[in-house]
């Protein structure tokens, strides 16, 4: 299995940005099977917006409060995933590979530079 993460630092104004055309030659060129961006810093874009962007099978968007936050997790048809969880900070997942049935925990984890906030 593949994985990309990536601490996004905003998307800047859309999905056509420099920062987002980057993510997407970054995802065409590795392949991964699941992809978690963090630290978005939008509250606008929606899971059929990544999907159609990125060319994945599904995704779930947690949106950025104000200017901070922010994570995205998105995957192919390789993989069926069970979200059990998504917050501010984190996103619990099951996944199971389509081709050798593996079954493995997936957890993405959104660090808030301001600690005090953390719950």
């Amino acid at each position: 299995m593949k994985a990309l993460g990536w601490n996004c630092q905003g998307m800047e104004k859309n999905l056509n940005s420099t920062k987002m055309c980057h993510l997407a030659k970054m995802i065409s060129s590795t392949k991964p099977q699941v992809t978690f961006i963090s630290e978005i810093k939008s509250s606008k874009v929606k899971p059929s917006d990544l999907v159609a962007r990125f060319s994945m099978c599904e995704s779930i968007v947690v949106p950025s409060r104000r200017r901070s936050g922010g994570i995205w997790l998105m995957w192919t048809d390789d993989l069926h995933v069970v979200i059990h969880n998504a917050g501010f900070h984190v996103i619990l997942a099951t996944c199971i590979n389509n081709t050798s049935n593996m079954k493995f925990g997936f957890v993405c984890i959104y660090g808030d530079p301001y600690h005090l906030q953390t719950t």
